[in-house]
């Protein structure tokens, strides 16, 4: 891994999991003297972020962690229901032998990480939730489906919905992964479909309650 890798994968893991808050300032001088690199790996880091909005760039005032609404992230999860539901039905017609193996050891992976400690247990779980939604969209055979709904989850906040989970919603989130799999190993497209669906709607319905709580005297998107 390089410098600028292991910047991005810091400051990235930060942002999902809510550590740098939404609108906060990510100075540059503080990173280099946190992680000992210098300022140009963490300027390219901060440009990958940006490219795929999890910061904003300001001119002269720096780079600044994004700030997404309700509507947004409401459009995002509603775009990937769509998009990824129809991967999971093409999956169970297209799919290799290879590749359902492949998604019966991630969902395995997940289940051991659920009994882990804490503090590894998250961005382990993060990643492998991944790895086994990437994997759908590209045992669907539709490359461009794959670049748009891949797009869609990295320009987001949503993908780090495992940094807010309690351990009833990663026990549900195995759950719906182990029966995606044999949904799209018995090619039971459109059980399959509705099952990835229905994941992703809890999926929302989760980081929503939990990143939009409603406050006393206040709206659910945060606002007076």
């Amino acid at each position: 891994m390089t410098r600028s890798d292991h910047v991005y994968e810091t400051l990235r893991s930060q942002i999902l999991s809510g550590e740098r808050a939404p609108g906060s300032h990510v100075p540059e001088e503080s990173l280099t003297q946190a992680l000992g690199v210098s300022r140009t790996p963490v300027r390219a880091a901060l440009q990958r972020l940006a490219d795929e909005g999890l910061v904003e760039v300001r001119a002269r005032r720096g780079a600044f962690v994004a700030e997404f609404t309700r509507a947004d992230v409401d459009e995002v999860f509603e775009l990937r229901a769509l998009l990824e539901r129809r991967a999971a039905q093409r999956a169970a017609t297209h799919r290799t032998a290879e590749q359902v193996g492949r998604l019966d050891r991630l969902v395995d992976e997940m289940a051991a990480l659920a009994a882990a400690p804490r503090e590894r247990q998250r961005d382990e779980l993060h990643h492998n939730n991944r790895d086994f939604h990437e994997l759908v969209l590209t045992a669907a055979a539709s490359p461009r489906q794959y670049r748009i709904a891949t797009g869609l989850a990295s320009s987001s906040p949503t993908p780090g919905t495992f940094f807010d989970y309690d351990d009833e919603d990663i026990a549900r989130s195995v759950d719906f992964h182990r029966l995606i799999t044999r949904a799209i190993e018995q090619g039971q497209g459109e059980l399959a479909g509705d099952l990835m669906a229905a994941h992703i709607g809890l999926a929302h319905e989760s980081f929503v309650a939990r990143r939009f709580a409603v406050s006393r005297g206040g709206s659910a998107d945060g606002s007076a």
